[in-house]
């Protein structure tokens, strides 16, 4: 069994989508620390053609676990974040269907745990693109260890052979951890693909939901095939 294990990005990107459809099960990193200004609870989209950020305001402490990351009830975000979704859709052909959306920012309860939002947003990302993998949170199975440790018994926990990592994980990972327990590493290297997208020049690592507005269902999942996997 192929695994990805990733945190739970928020709107996350084409790349990320293309891991999850090309492995058997994703694991869902919450049991490790949030990283401030990342990608855990932002992302961007384009509003009259401009790169815009997306953000959800956090209640994070320094070291406070992804799982227990709760969102802030400061004053009018969620308008902010409406507004801004809504501007972002504007024009394209998916005006219409925003509201599919809107509906699962505006279901997180007040003060819910943020990593709850992501993968809600996730699975309905997920679905547009025709991708049907199943989930497990990592703060679930309950494994331990640091890095390519924490990851090899991860692997373990769920019976998994083979880990899909991101091209980055060239960088960190010690393979003859992987080795010794039998788990083969695949390196994944995505190709983002162009669309018309209302602009030139073309704005890659934008969050999915882009894609998502500008064209038909039926285009959407070819856009998760360009990548290669490779073993170093």
């Amino acid at each position: 069994m192929r695994v990805t294990i990733h945190q739970p990005e928020h709107l996350p990107w084409l790349g990320l989508l293309a891991k999850v459809a090309a492995s058997d099960l994703w694991i869902i990193l919450d049991s490790v620390p949030y990283r401030k200004n990342y990608f855990q609870n932002r992302n961007r989209v384009l509003v009259n053609g401009q790169p815009t950020w997306l953000t959800v305001p956090v209640t994070a402490p320094f070291g406070t676990l992804i799982r227990d990351v709760r969102m802030c009830e400061v004053p009018s975000w969620r308008r902010r974040y409406r507004g801004r979704l809504i501007q972002a859709v504007s024009g394209t052909r998916s005006a219409d269907r925003v509201g599919d959306l809107l509906s699962v920012i505006d279901a997180a309860p007040p003060g819910g745990f943020l990593a709850d939002l992501n993968l809600d947003l996730a699975d309905y990302l997920l679905s547009q693109f025709d991708v049907k993998v199943p989930m497990m949170r990592s703060s679930e199975l309950h494994a331990t260890g640091t890095k390519s440790e924490l990851i090899v018994n991860l692997c373990r926990a769920v019976g998994a052979d083979e880990y899909l990592a991101g091209p980055s994980g060239r960088d960190y990972l010690d393979l003859d951890v992987f080795a010794e327990h039998g788990v083969t590493v695949r390196f994944f290297d995505f190709d983002h693909p162009t669309y018309a997208q209302g602009r030139d020049p073309f704005v890659p690592c934008l969050s999915a939901f882009d894609a998502w507005s500008r064209l038909t269902p039926a285009e959407l999942p070819p856009l998760l095939s360009g990548y290669r996997l490779r073993d170093v």
